[in-house]
């Protein structure tokens, strides 16, 4: 019964929004693929029981054991296979990814987590197109997806409150630069974040829509030695200039909430607020060592307003009056 609830709950509420216009294929070819693959049903329920924990803190076990089991399934299946990828194989492969990916953002430290997974979507659609085979999703390409958002993106007005911010992001990475220099990942890290602050632009909001872009479209075809080292855990640099990405991303909300208006079909259990990746950011935080505390101030600084007002960055204020929340992000004045 429990497993029939959490299946309930992912068809409703807690299926993936990405890839962009797929909610049909979310809510009606996934789950009959389920059934025939083990990695994927276990990777939807435990996306549902992750979900459900914010109500029901004893699913915590439940949800980790079927990501656990999805895991091991996709292991054994990489591992036996010596045939060519089939059509239903790879999509299940690929929604399994993108549902692991999104149970990694419910998760405090899921972030390494969820870019290997990103990494692992982008590897199957490679050998699916190697090998001839078609896709069930649409708007798998992130090019794609950029072409469906930019005209809503630009329609985005940028709270007041969007400069100050801007100047603190830009202001913190000025910081750390001297940590980066010398080493050439570590520059373009800070190059491509840096992007992401400055794309922050009152005549197009989508070009910090595609500078984030094009900072994924970066590690995720990274070799896998730099992946490894960028996610280091035990690397004080990495940890700062992960802490400002995810900080920057935490204030671009009435730009990435765009996204979300692309499934009118999901039910929303809870407040569109990207909670998940506001762990991550507390989690980052922590790590950083007593003596370079100093220079993550300003990423502690979002930390504390997304603790004392979750919604803080997505709800936009400008001259003085509140932006409503329109169909395609927030795009009108309240009068």
């Amino acid at each position: 019964m429990q497993d029939m609830r959490f299946f309930q709950h992912f068809l409703i509420h807690s299926f993936p929004h990405h890839p962009l216009g797929n909610d049909k294929i979310w809510t009606h070819e996934v789950p009959c693929l389920s059934y025939n693959y083990e990695f994927l049903m276990h990777s939807i329920l435990g996306l549902a029981a992750s979900e459900l924990i914010a109500t029901d803190s004893s699913l915590a076990e439940a949800a980790m054991a079927h990501r656990l089991k999805s895991i091991q399934a996709i292991k054994r299946k990489l591992a036996s296979s010596d045939q060519g990828i089939t059509y239903a194989e790879g999509n299940a492969l690929i929604a399994t990814c993108f549902a692991l990916t999104f149970q990694s953002v419910i998760l405090e430290d899921g972030m390494a987590e969820y870019m290997a997974f990103i990494r692992g979507v982008i590897l199957i659609v490679i050998q699916m197109w190697k090998a001839g085979v078609d896709f069930m999703f649409q708007h798998l390409i992130k090019g794609e997806q950029g072409d469906l958002l930019k005209p809503h993106i630009d329609k985005v007005v940028l709270p007041d409150g969007m400069w100050e911010w801007k100047a603190g992001a830009l202001a913190s990475l000025e910081g750390i630069k001297h940590f980066c220099l010398g080493d050439e990942l570590k520059m373009k890290y800070h190059q491509m974040t840096e992007d992401m602050a400055n794309g922050l632009d009152e005549e197009s909001p989508y070009k910090a829509y595609k500078a984030m872009s094009d900072h994924y479209g970066w590690w995720i075809l990274l070799p896998h030695e730099q992946f490894s080292r960028i996610v280091d855990p035990s690397d004080q640099v990495f940890i700062l200039l992960a802490a400002n990405w995810i900080s920057i991303k935490q204030i671009m909300a009435v730009i990435t909430e765009v996204e979300k208006a692309w499934s009118p079909q999901k039910q929303n259990a809870k407040d569109n607020i990207d909670e998940g990746m506001g762990r991550w950011l507390r989690w980052l935080n922590r790590q950083v060592e007593p003596g370079l505390v100093r220079y993550n101030q300003w990423p502690m600084w979002v930390q504390e307003q997304l603790e004392r007002d979750p919604g803080f960055f997505g709800k936009a204020v400008r001259g003085g009056k509140p932006i409503e929340r329109s169909c395609v992000g927030y795009a009108k004045l309240i009068t």
